[in-house]
C-alpha cells in the first residue's frame, strides 16, 4: 500500500493545458479538411497537366487598320492537354513569352473552350492579329528554340498555373531595331 501513496498524479494545471492544446488541434484539422486544404497541398495542379512538349508558331502579316497598314501576328499553339479530375476545367488565361490572353475577346480562341473530366487531346490556342512587340523568344532568330507559356485553368475551386517550355515551331517575326 505504501507504492500507491508515494506515486502523484497530473496537477489540473498541466491536464487542462493538454486538453487545450489537444483541442485546438482538432479543430486545425477539422478546418483544413472542411476547407480543401488538405487536397491542394498534394495535388497543386487539380488534376489538369499539359503532356508533351506544346509547339509554338507565329505568323508576322500586315493588316490595313483605319486605313493604315499595321503589323499584326498571328500566335498558335498548340499542346496535349490531360484532365483526371472530377470537375470540368476551363482555361483563364494564357502566357506566351511575356504576352498574356484571356478568353472570350474577339481575338483569342481556345478549341476546345472547356476540358470535362477524363479529357486527354489537342488544345489549340490562336491569338489573331495581335498588335504589338512581340518578345524575342518568338522571333524566327528562335525558331527551334525555347517559348516559356503558362496556363492558369480553373478547376472546381482550384486556379492552378501550368507552366511548360514550348518549342517555337516556325515565325517569320523578325525583332525591330531602333
Amino acid at each position: 500500500m505504501r507504492i500507491l501513496k508515494s506515486r502523484r498524479a497530473i496537477s489540473g494545471a498541466v491536464t487542462a493545458l493538454i486538453l487545450v492544446i489537444v483541442s485546438v488541434a482538432l479543430a486545425l484539422a477539422v478546418a483544413v479538411f472542411a476547407f480543401g486544404l488538405f487536397g491542394s497541398f498534394g495535388n497543386t495542379n487539380a488534376g489538369v497537366q499539359i503532356i508533351g512538349t506544346p509547339t509554338v508558331a507565329v505568323i508576322n502579316k500586315t493588316v490595313t487598320i483605319g486605313g493604315r497598314p499595321t503589323n499584326a501576328s498571328n500566335i498558335t499553339i498548340t499542346l496535349t492537354m490531360k484532365n483526371s479530375g472530377s470537375a470540368p476545367a476551363a482555361i483563364n488565361s494564357v502566357t506566351v513569352g511575356n504576352l498574356t490572353f484571356t478568353p472570350g475577346g474577339r481575338n483569342v480562341t481556345i478549341t476546345p473552350s472547356s476540358l470535362p473530366s477524363g479529357f486527354d487531346g489537342s488544345v489549340t490556342i490562336k491569338v489573331i492579329n495581335y498588335i504589338g512587340p512581340l518578345p524575342g523568344s518568338l522571333a524566327n532568330t528562335n525558331v527551334g528554340g525555347t517559348v516559356p507559356v503558362s496556363i492558369t485553368v480553373s478547376e472546381g475551386s482550384l486556379t492552378p498555373t501550368l507552366s511548360v517550355q514550348a518549342s517555337l515551331q516556325s515565325s517569320n517575326y523578325t525583332v525591330q531595331t531602333k
